[in-house]
Formats: C-alpha cells, structure tokens, sequence
C-alpha cells in the first residue's frame, strides 16, 4: 500500500511538472512581456527617484588631554584601546546627536557612522545629499566628542590626520543594470507564479488513471499524437509514425468491435466534450481499420456546423446529408465509396447549418435504420457534446456512444457536461478514448493543421485550431 501511495505521488508530480511545462510554453510570450515591463518600470522608477549622496570624513587618532600622562605611551595606549570599544557606541548614542544638533541649531542632523583601523586610527564619516551639510555635521561631531567621550574614557584629545572638505561629488552612482537585472528576476518570479498556479489549478485529463476517476468509464485507446502531411488528417496508412498509432488504432477497433458485436450492436456516435478533441480523426481511423479487417463500414457525418469527414477522407463536401434532410437529394446519390474497400461515406454536405439541430427527423432515422441492415458497422460523426444540441438529436440515431478526451485540453467539468448530454439521450456509452497522448513531459502535441474552430460553430470559441 505505502509503495502504491509513492508511485502514485511520483506520478502526481510528473503530472505537475508537464503541466508547468505546457503552461509555461505556451505563456513564452507573457514571460518576456512581464520581463520588459517590470525592467522598463524599475528602470524609470530607479531614474526618478535616484537621489545623490555626500560624504564627509575625517580620520584622526587619540591621545590623553592630562599632561601628567601625555607622555606615557602605556597610558596612551591603554586610552587608545578604550576609544576604539567606544567610539562607535559614543557616535550613535542619542545624547551627541542631541548636542551636534543643538551646536548647530538645526532640528535634524545626519548620524554619523565610525570605524576603527589598524594601529588605532580613527575614521568619522557623514553621509547626506547636502554635501555642506554633511561637512558641518562632520565638524561639529569631532568638535562635540571629546566633551561627550569625557564621562566614558576621561578627556582626551584628538589628532586630525586627514579630512575630505565639502565634498564635491556624490559615492553613489544611478546604474541601469542593477535596475534592468532587479526587474528580469521580478518579472521571471511573476511569470513562474502565474504558470505554477496555472498548472496547480488545471482539471484537465492527463492519463488512464484520470479518466477512470473523473468518468467511471472505461479507456478504450490511447491514441498518440501523430504528425501528417499538411491540410491531411493523420490516418493509419500515411502518418510519420506510423507503427505507434497504427498499432493503437488497432488495439482501439479490437476492443470496440467486441464491445458492440457482444450486444449485439452497429451503430455507433463518436463525440467529444468540446472542438478540438480529434473526433473525426479517432472516428475516421476506426472507420478504417474496421473496413481493413474486411467489415462494411459506413461513416457519416453528422457534424454539419463543421463537416470534417470529407476533408478526412479526402472526398468532396458535397451532395451529402445536408442536401439530403432539404430533400434535395436521393439516396441512391448519397453515400460515397472511399479509397478504402469496404469503407463508404456520407459527407456532412455546403449549407447545413440551420439544420443542425433537426437531425432526429424521420427522413435521417430511416437512412440510419436502412444503414444498419446493409453494413456491419454504421460510424456518426457528432458535433460536441458538451456544447451544442446537436448531439443529443444525432444519439437518437445510434445504439451506443464512444467518447474522444483529448490529453491535457477539456477540463472535467465539460467532460462530465458531454457525458451526461448522452446519458440523458439514454444512449450507452461504450468508453473513452483518450487522444493526443504524449510520451515526453512538456513535448507539446497537436497534428499541426486544423479547421479553425474558433468561428467554425459561431461562439467565438477558443479552444484552439485542431483537427476534428
């Protein structure tokens, strides 16, 4: 069990970390913006705001003011020692800022700052961006310390070695860098907050595990994301890896094939949550395998917001289901033959829009029905589920349903809104497919064409140019 529950971390953690790494590929652009930005503004800022500043010093060293121990070096020595655990208490002590103030009648003074070198030697500084207000503190400092050091060490004198005069430029200098640096590690820490919490916050489906819990459904296949010639869907006969997904297609086709032959089943709808999720290309491909297996298959598409089939399977988008349901059109006219033997099609058709909703009239159940008797297999090709009505009047044509997850794209909740569309059609739902998968954290994915889904349906929909 203890074994199970780490496994089950790492693997939570290698979730996370392709997360972050998706989210921060695709947020490159927001990196440098925020990068840029907050450069730019501490730059200004630092501009604005830069104020020079002053400094007066002297350096000097001590000695004892009795004359009966002026010349005794021990006793120098001794004062000496004294001074240097002293000097830097007197200087910051409240009672000889008061009375430097006081000496120059002003309400505020600089506080000086003190420090002690080898050989006993003294150095008094005074920082302020008034460089002649810094040179008088300095001077009322050394004139005031000996009166306030006197309590503490006895009296003593102080031997100036070197002093600076006013000061005539500033120790402090504007730079650039240190502002552009500061707001590159500003912006970069923002920018890795955003992608973290991004990736905290996701309820997409990453994996198997996932989806059986969001779902209680079973995984069907795992399709792989597979790469094509472009403007072409990825099929199993002309994809760039062509072993993996082939193989996948395959082991997905077994599975739903005795599925459906145990009940005694033909007609199946494939629909996703949302655009995007590869419907067409998994309903295609089983179509496909299907046929090559030497099953009569007919797949029509039902989609006819975004009639994708055609372009699938590289035929003509016309004289199809949409002229048909306009009466427009006979049956015998209607269904086409393919490259593939054994493997015919209905196109969704030109002008089907405003049909879309009235796929459960008569005209479209008696073709399904007809459909059923004279092919083994029948493929519908739906709109998505969790978004439109369409999908609820195709699953009054099918007999059970297959549900497409892409990897990593839809959240749960439109999963979960896509499920229960067919549910409430009373429609059995054979499984999911997962498709898309990656192999590599942070790989990316995607078949790198698309049909623009973004107005394809008319909501202004940005789930992104993928192939259905």
């Amino acid at each position: 069990m203890e074994q199970e529950t780490t496994t089950v971390q790492e693997m939570d953690l290698i979730v996370l970390l392709d997360d972050f790494i998706r989210e921060a590929r695709r947020l490159w652009a927001l990196a440098l913006v925020l990068v840029m930005l907050c450069a730019g503004a501490l730059t200004v800022r630092g501009y604005m705001t830069f104020t020079p500043r002053y400094q007066a010093y002297a350096s000097f060293t001590v000695r004892v003011a009795n004359p009966l121990y002026a010349n005794v070096s021990g006793y120098n020595a001794q004062t000496a020692e004294q001074m240097a655990q002293t000097f830097p208490y007197i200087l910051t002590s409240g009672i000889l800022q008061q009375r430097v103030r006081e000496h120059l009648g002003v309400a505020y003074a600089p506080a000086p700052t003190a420090s002690v070198s080898a050989g006993n030697i003294f150095t008094l500084s005074v920082t302020d961006t008034d460089p002649q207000r810094a040179y008088d503190v300095l001077n009322a400092v050394i004139e005031c310390y000996p009166e306030i050091a006197e309590f503490v060490v006895g009296p003593t004198v102080l031997f100036l070695l070197d002093e600076s005069g006013v000061p005539q430029h500033p120790v402090n200098s504007f730079s650039a860098m240190t502002s552009i640096r500061n707001g590159v590690i500003i912006g970069a820490g923002i920018w890795m907050a955003i992608v973290l919490l991004l990736a905290l916050t996701k309820s997409t489906i990453h994996n198997e595990e996932e989806l059986r819990k969001a779902l209680n459904f079973s995984c069907l296949g795992q399709i792989p994301a597979a790469k094509a010639s472009r403007g072409t869907t990825p099929l199993i006969h002309r994809t760039k890896d062509h072993r993996g997904f082939s193989e996948s297609v395959r082991l997905m086709h077994l599975r739903i094939e005795k599925l459906m032959k145990a009940e005694e089943m033909k007609v199946l709808l494939v629909s996703s949550a949302i655009p995007g999720e590869g419907k067409t290309t998994v309903a295609a491909n089983l179509a496909v395998s299907l046929a090559r297996k030497g099953s009569r298959v007919l797949i029509v598409d039902c989609d006819l917001r975004n009639p994708s089939v055609a372009k699938a399977l590289k035929l003509e988008n016309e004289n199809g289901l949409a002229e048909y349901m306009a009466g427009k059109l006979a049956v015998r006219d209607l269904i086409k033959t393919t490259d593939f033997k054994d493997l015919y099609a209905i196109v969704g058709g030109r002008g089907g829009q405003h049909m879309a909703e009235r796929l459960g009239q008569d005209s479209v159940s008696s073709l399904i029905r007809a459909a059923r008797k004279l092919y083994d297999f029948v493929i519908l090709d739906t709109p998505p589920c969790a978004m439109l009505a369409d999908a609820a009047e195709a699953a009054e044509l099918a007999e059970c349903a297959l549900m497409v997850v892409r990897q990593d794209y839809a959240t749960r909740e439109q999963i979960m809104e896509g499920a229960q569309t067919l549910a409430e059609a009373k429609l059995p739902i054979l499984g999911c497919v997962l498709n898309g998968m990656q192999t590599a954290a942070g790989s990316g994915y995607g078949y790198g064409y698309g049909y623009g889904y973004g107005y394809g349906y008319g909501y202004g929909s940005d789930y992104g140019d993928s192939e259905e």
